[in-house]
């Protein structure tokens, strides 16, 4: 009686002979070679070329291997024939016989029984029918058609230039046939529909071996995990229809790649599971070594398999009295070189280099040379980390023996997080870093050093920053800054004067109230002082006093400004070429900031009614400089100089149209004959066909910036106009549409560069401007000022919008006073709010003349 058992086909080794395994128990499963009784295929010939295929062997073999691999079966033996290690029997899968399909398609000849063992005879009637069909149909080895048998034989390639092979097939997977797994990482097969026989190292992956034992019969010792590493392979891929991605090849012409399987690349699984390891130097050939290293992270956090005694790395010894701090970044050296204020009490500033890191050098000398990219790394930094919260871990500290005297002589090695970001790791990942290569056995490392390298491998791969072939962007700045640059600032005054607001990044503070600005899109570097205040000195020379609170307005600016994106606007120029003008960081005015703080006071000239108020506050509250302000009081009175006003006398009364009401006293409006001007700006909107759907693809997207003038998609009306960039918050862009005066906020999606064709600012100014009511100062208190405001609305509202208005006086810094009059009762809305109480009379020493409000 023949025993029937189920198992597993794991491989087809020809048209009639198959292994069968059973189920796994605490390790890889037990097997058995099952030949099928009562028929016999045609026999392949052996790979080296010694042989021949038999005529149809190869098609015979394909057969069954698609017919059965992997699936489970029910085998039946007929016969253990012990003299020669075989197994006859018979195949069932999913209720089919194998034998039967086979000698059905012609692919297989029937025995002729022989003994007297009746198992060998239950089959054979049936099997014989089934040949006798195929014969009289001409199926497989039965064929009839000429050259039939010859074009069935294939033609294996052993010999061949695998770096051509390469060149013709990399990037294209190609259908692959795996006939061994010599260990869990490396392969050979067959490359279809070609035939040629390679092997195939899993890129970027190691599995353990096996080692030949010095006996006599040479047997192979398995290192620990070596069985389950190369079954978890074979049971998944072994004959299975697979592809592979060739991705590289050694002098020996093996080749790297990746098998491409239905469930997943077989790399990355057996670093999941703790069954191999991540090789550096051939992970470069991987398609995607960042998902290599991220498998192999998942089994060592896990102690998975080999893995299994993992300790992750610790801070090393030498930094074992440190731990880690939070601290805000106010200063960015060089592309792997920080300055971190902690927040102990009083704040100490540390600083920082990024561990495991190198990032190209900056020059720091005329005569030196910039490394490509330097500036790059910086500047991701910079504008990633000014100002910004972080959690710095020290990871190691290592000594500097070549310092000079009173120089640093250690160096603090740390690991940056802004939020659960490594900073580091972000820059490799950007090419703007390389990573250091430590020897095994060294802890002073990053203890990211595996995310460094998976972003190094990432960043070679699609050749970023560093590892690409592109040089970086020229950069060409002047420098008038200088003293020996007097007369190039004194040509460029007029164009940097009428450009307005600039984008900027403050390089270095001077003092309080003066700067070094760099302004990229002017390709220049500035020297600034604030207009209208003074700070305190600080000492010029070491070992010398300077002014009292003049450190304090130093650390001030400089926590506030140094290497912050800035707005810059210059409104006058001194003898010796410094700018005089005005600074912004996020909107906020930096000289108002020091009046507020008591740490500058006013010179009487180009101040503006915040700045006034902000030092009348400081006064209240008596802060550092005014702290003696009570016995002040009458000499500052004596002293206040008026602002110096240009009038505008015999202006005529015109017409202009309000669109945004800011407050009681601040309106934008349109001056009459606007309509013209918008109507050609608009239709040349209308003209560059930009999508009325909000949140349409960009195209020609750009990251929008601050101070950019550009087009933005108003929600109430879906209509496209010229808009500029005030602010960021999160996903949202605060934009003014300048030719009305209102804004919004809205999405990058809802934002365009300025159109060709449409005309910029510089070419058909804004039509809305800025207008204060002359004379006259809007109340404090909300209530009121929400009264003073609504009395406004009305009289606008009365009048569409449109009024009267007679221009007063501008101030230096270019705001423009008017007095405004309702077209419906002549009279003056600044009248209005007097009679009202819902304002008052600003009274100012020198004040120009004009109308009686």
């Amino acid at each position: 009686r023949m025993s029937t058992s189920k198992g597993t086909v794991k491989a087809v080794l020809s048209g009639d002979t198959v292994i069968v395994m059973g189920a796994p128990v605490g390790g890889p499963p037990p097997e058995r070679q099952i030949t099928l009784a009562g028929i016999i295929s045609p026999k392949l010939g052996r790979r080296d070329g010694a042989t021949k295929d038999e005529p149809f062997a190869w098609a015979a073999r394909e057969f069954l291997r698609k017919f059965c691999v992997g699936k489970v079966v029910t085998f039946e033996v007929e016969e253990v024939v012990a003299s020669i290690g075989k197994s006859f029997g018979h195949l069932i899968v999913d209720g089919q016989n194998a034998s039967f399909a086979l000698v059905s398609a012609g692919l297989a000849k029937v025995k002729s029984v022989q003994g007297n063992n009746p198992a060998r005879t239950q089959y054979h009637e049936e099997l014989s029918q089934l040949e006798q069909q195929a014969q009289a149909a001409g199926l497989g080895v039965w064929t009839k058609e000429a050259n039939a048998g010859a074009n069935s034989v294939r033609n294996i390639i052993t010999e061949f230039d695998a770096k051509q092979v390469l060149e013709d097939l990399k990037g294209t997977p190609r259908e692959f046939i795996v006939e061994q797994f010599r260990d869990g990482a490396t392969c050979r097969g067959y490359l279809l529909p070609s035939f040629h026989w390679i092997t195939v190292f899993f890129s970027g992956v190691s599995c353990p071996g096996f080692k030949r034992s010095e006996d006599a019969d040479g047997t192979e010792i398995p290192e620990p995990f070596a069985l389950e590493a190369r079954y978890f392979c074979e049971s998944r891929l072994l004959n299975r229809d697979v592809k592979v991605l060739l991705e590289g090849v050694d002098k020996y012409n093996n080749f790297y790649g990746s098998l491409i399987h239905p469930a997943g690349d077989i790399g990355s699984a057996l670093l999941k599971v703790g069954l191999g390891k991540v090789v550096d130097w051939s992970a470069k050939f991987s398609r995607d070594p960042a998902e290599l290293y991220k498998s192999e992270r998942i089994a060592k956090e896990q102690r998975l398999r080999i893995w299994k005694d993992y300790q992750a790395p610790t801070r090393s010894a030498t930094a074992a009295g440190a731990t880690e701090f939070v601290g805000k970044v106010i200063e960015v050296i060089s592309g792997d070189f920080l300055v971190v204020r902690d927040m102990a009490v009083p704040p100490v500033e540390h600083k920082i280099a990024l561990s495991s890191i190198k990032a190209p050098k900056l020059a720091r000398r005329a005569e030196e040379k910039e490394e490509p990219y330097a500036w790059e790394a910086r500047e991701f930094l910079r504008t990633r980390l000014i100002g910004h919260r972080v959690t710095v871990g020290i990871d190691y500290i290592r000594p500097l023996p070549n310092a000079a005297p009173g120089q640093e002589t250690e160096r603090v090695c740390g690991s940056v997080l802004e939020g659960q970001n490594n900073v580091a790791v972000a820059l490799v990942a950007n090419g703007l870093a390389t990573v250091m290569k430590h020897r095994q056995d060294d802890q002073d490392r990053s203890l990211y050093y595996d995310d460094l390298i998976q972003a190094e491998a990432a960043a070679a791969r699609d050749k970023k920053g560093l590892h690409g072939n592109a040089p970086p962007p020229r950069r060409h700045i002047n420098d008038i800054s200088q003293s020996s640059a007097l007369s190039q600032a004194k040509q460029m005054f007029s164009f940097l004067q009428r450009a307005g607001r600039m984008q900027g990044v403050v390089q270095h503070v001077v003092n309080g109230a003066r700067f070094k600005v760099l302004c990229p899109r002017e390709s220049c570097v500035i020297s600034l002082a604030i207009a209208g205040i003074k700070c305190p000195m600080t000492a010029r020379k070491e070992g010398e006093a300077g002014e009292k609170y003049g450190e304090d307005a130093l650390q001030f600016s400089r926590a506030m400004c140094l290497q912050h994106d800035v707005e810059v606007e210059v409104l006058a120029q001194d003898k010796i070429g410094t700018m005089i003008g005005r600074i912004y960081v996020q909107r906020r005015d930096v000289g108002v900031a020091l009046l507020a703080e008591g740490l500058a006071r006013l010179t009487g000239r180009d101040a503006t009614g915040e700045m006034e108020e902000a030092q009348a506050t400081a006064q209240i509250k008596r802060l550092r400089t005014w702290e003696r302000w009570d016995e002040e009081m009458e000499a500052v009175r004596a002293a206040e100089q008026a602002m110096e006003l240009v009038e505008l006398a015999g202006a005529e009364t015109t017409e202009v149209t309000v669109t945004e009401m800011v407050d009681a006293v601040t309106f934008q409006a349109q001056s009459a004959g606007a309509e013209q001007q918008l109507k050609y700006i608009g239709d040349r909107i209308a003209a560059a066909n930009l999508p009325a759907t909000p949140g349409a693809p960009q195209a020609d997207s750009v990251r929008p910036k601050i101070g950019d003038v550009c087009v933005a998609q108003f929600s109430e009306d879906q209509t496209w106009y010229r808009a500029r960039i005030e602010g960021r918050t999160g996903d949202l862009y605060s934009v003014l549409f300048v030719d009305y005066g209102n804004g919004e906020k809205v999405p990058a999606s809802r934002i365009r560069a300025l159109p060709a064709g449409v005309p910029p600012v510089s070419q058909i100014p804004a039509q809305s401007t800025e207008f204060r009511l002359a004379y006259l100062k809007a109340p404090r208190e909300e209530e009121l000022a929400r009264e003073a405001a609504a009395l406004v609305e009305e009289v606008l509202a009365e009048n569409h919008g449109q009024v009267g208005c007679k221009l007063e006086f501008k101030e230096r810094s270019g705001r423009v006073h008017a007095t405004l009059y309702s077209k419906v009762t002549g009279e003056s809305i600044s009248s209005m709010l007097l009679r009202a109480g819902l304002a008052k009379i600003e009274r100012r020493a020198g004040r120009a003349g004009g109308a009686d409000p």
